[in-house]
């Protein structure tokens, strides 16, 4: 398992509900007033491998998960263990896990809920009105940087161009979308670029109308992993950009966007778009997402970004 899954609301074909336990009603009762916030029963894992975690109950937007071991169930060393296990691997798909034990239930369950509605209210007062997320094809930005650097000292030979590394690029690449505020930046190169890019990895950097927070993942399929993961951990994030251009992105970034097209009116014209993506690739002549849906998402023009992150003006793109 490369990447963890995403949570759905449906049970495995193997699992058989025994109903909710004791302390599960007991906590359910008293978070009544939470009853809109809280999801139930949700699972967490790879379809294939039958979902392979139950988590009990769930505040999406916050990104909390809450436990509640029984003394039967979660006393074992075994057990211990597999929890250990379990809490990890919902760590990696991005959630806070609040655990609670029967006892403390039992004894104690307004003053639990209490503090599960105390921390839900600490996380939403901090956390950013939308998620956004940016996926990069490194190899693609690097292709296309000497491409274009060639084409504008040829437009422009007074000027001293020289190639831009990928933070001085990125900036630029969020304002061309319109985008603002805090934003991931997953970086996906293959291995003999690694010393391009590896030192971005957790680096944060602040810009003029946010912050930037980077990760890399550098492997043989680059590209691959870069479908799987935006997939996996689609379910953090509200809107999706991506610098790329090959058809092998169609797929992986359709999934994460709505299933049905919104309309935008401009002017006396108006057209179908998909929401919740924007893409930075190659103009309309030239893109590999011709004949796929992905013409119906919102996009930029790589070259205007490096030619931005050059040092060049508007009209001299």
């Amino acid at each position: 398992m490369k990447y963890p899954g995403h949570p759905t609301s449906t049970s495995p074909s193997w699992y058989h509900d025994r109903g909710a336990s004791y302390i599960e009603d007991e906590f359910s009762r008293a978070a009544s007033d939470l009853a809109d916030l809280i999801e139930k029963e949700h699972w967490f894992g790879d379809a294939e491998k039958h979902h392979r975690y139950r988590v009990d109950f769930f505040l999406k937007d916050a990104r909390l998960i809450i436990e509640l071991d029984g003394h039967v169930s979660h006393s074992t060393k075994e057990q211990l263990e597999k929890d250990a296990v379990r809490q990890r691997y919902l760590t990696r798909a991005g959630y806070t896990v609040i655990r609670f034990t029967g006892r403390e239930i039992v004894r104690d369950v307004r003053g639990c809920v209490a503090e599960v509605r105390q921390i839900y209210q600490e996380r939403m007062q901090r956390t950013p009105a939308k998620y956004r997320v940016m996926y990069v094809d490194y190899a693609f930005v690097a292709k296309q940087m000497a491409k274009a650097l060639d084409f504008y000292r040829e437009l422009h030979p007074e000027k001293n161009l020289t190639p831009q590394p990928l933070d001085k690029i990125i900036p630029h690449a969020i304002e061309w979308l319109h985008e603002k505020s805090f934003i991931t930046v997953f970086v996906f190169c293959p291995e003999e670029m690694r010393g391009e890019i590896e030192h971005l990895n957790t680096m944060t950097m602040e810009y003029g109308k946010g912050e930037i927070r980077f990760a890399t993942e550098i492997s043989e399929w680059y590209s691959t992993d870069l479908g799987e993961h935006l997939k996996s951990f689609a379910h953090l994030y509200d809107e999706f950009m991506l610098v790329a251009d090959d058809r092998i992105y169609s797929k992986p970034i359709r999934a994460v966007l709505p299933k049905d097209f919104s309309e935008r009116t401009v002017g006396r014209f108006s057209h179908k778009y998909l929401a919740s993506g924007k893409l930075l690739r190659l103009g309309n002549n030239d893109t590999a997402f011709n004949g796929t849906e992905l013409i119906y998402v919102l996009w930029q023009d790589i070259w205007y970004v490096i030619g931005s992150a050059l040092g060049l003006e508007g009209h001299e793109l």
